[in-house]
């Protein structure tokens, strides 16, 4: 069997080991679905925006400094699960939709959004389409909006997006928009552009905040991405300029040096190496991806260098470096806060030492490297911890 089968047939083990799970938690979703709407149409009702809990209102001296000092009060519990363990917990609710989202007459099916959520396409600077929903509160009262953005082969409509999203549209009271970055979900179906390891992904996330921007129920964008979607987020900072961007970056679980994490992700790991556990059904979802027009590249880093290097009219090296969060922390002028976990067996730790590193300097940048919570799972080994400093982050920076 080719190597290509075997990966797609692992791939397909495990998502029949989860087969069960997609149906479970669609029905979860709906329930608590329904229970944020209700509670929103009570808050709508009242006829007022309020203000979150602690957070004034109005023009005020504020600093990273002040708003880490209140990170570092959120106890943080996790539970002793392990990288691999906490990573396979977090990913398996999205094992369908992130096969799914690989083809583009599949995408989005699974783990759709409700009716308050319309389809937009806001369109980059190079004149990409991009496919995002978007969902404005009723009351057209000016509020934040927030931006949340997939990792790699991900969507829009994994669960994780989804769940950020809902909370906070229902929960916090935000506007709030779901991107698939061009070359993943429902973006493919309105463009053949490539991926470029995060370059060109961070313009596609200041086209969607550019959208929001122009909007008058908008006072600020915020911006969440996990690990791929977390470097195009920081790789966005560094080019927003200073007021895109106002209501704060978080990027949890992004790497640094993009040379280093696509040969990491880019070579077969050994079987003892925590790796091994994703590497099976990382390269199915490539395989899938680049099946077509973009096969034969064999590796995600040839395909950058070999394919899309081409496709935007730049040198392989000169795209990886355009890629590259670490070389790029410094132009940042946006309040963004960086996370990385010790036992991430996706984004080795090196990288969390070298974005912590290069943040050293900027006042707008911090960077917190947790104990645990494996690739992109904290919330799964301390929810607690995940939705206090997420909101007290947000709440911080986007409520002016």
């Amino acid at each position: 069997m080719s190597k290509t089968g075997k990966a797609l047939k692992t791939a397909a083990l495990t998502g029949a080991l989860s087969g069960a799970l997609p149906a479970a938690f669609t029905f979860d979703n709906m329930i608590r679905l329904r229970l944020r709407e209700s509670a929103t149409e009570h808050l709508q009702e009242a006829g007022a925006v309020r203000y979150p809990e602690g957070v004034r209102g109005g023009e005020r001296a504020r600093s990273m400094d002040e708003v880490m000092a209140s990170l570092r009060e959120i106890p943080f519990n996790p539970k002793p699960y392990g990288g691999v363990l906490s990573t396979i917990i977090f990913a398996l609710p999205d094992i369908y939709p992130m096969l799914m989202a690989t083809r583009p007459s599949t995408s989005g099916l699974l783990y759709r959004y409700p009716k308050p959520f319309q389809k937009v396409v806001p369109v980059s600077e190079d004149g990409t389409p991009i496919q995002g929903v978007m969902a404005l509160h009723p009351d057209n009262q000016p509020r934040p909006a927030l931006v949340m953005v997939h990792g790699l082969f991900g969507s829009k409509n994994i669960r994780f997006s989804q769940q950020v999203i809902l909370s906070a549209y229902y929960g916090w009271g935000y506007n709030v928009m779901a991107i698939d970055l061009r070359f993943f979900g429902e973006s493919k179906k309105l463009s053949g552009a490539p991926g470029s390891g995060g370059w060109k992904e961070g313009q596609d996330i200041l086209a969607a905040a550019r959208h929001l921007k122009s909007l008058p129920q908008v006072t600020s964008v915020a911006v969440m991405g996990g690990s791929y979607g977390a470097a195009s987020a920081i790789l966005a900072s560094a080019q927003c300029g200073d007021d895109c961007l106002d209501g704060g970056v978080i990027a949890f679980c992004p790497y640094g040096d993009t040379a280093r994490q696509l040969r990491f992700i880019s070579t077969a790991p050994r079987p003892w190496e925590p790796f091994s556990s994703i590497y099976p059904f990382f390269m199915a979802c490539f395989k899938m991806t680049t099946a077509g027009h973009y096969k034969g590249y064999g590796t995600f880093e040839r395909f950058l260098r070999e394919y899309s290097a081409p496709y935007y009219g730049v040198a392989p090296d000169e795209l990886i470096e355009l890629s590259s969060p670490a070389l790029h922390l410094e132009k940042i002028k946006v309040p963004t806060l960086v996370v990385n976990t010790r036992d991430d067996p996706v984004i080795p730790l090196e990288q969390g030492r070298i974005l912590a590193e290069a943040a050293s300097d900027n006042p707008a940048v911090r960077s917190m490297i947790l104990e645990a919570g494996g690739h992109c799972g904290v919330a799964t080994v301390d929810r607690a911890w995940m939705s206090r400093a997420v909101r007290t982050f947000y709440d911080y920076w986007a409520w002016a």
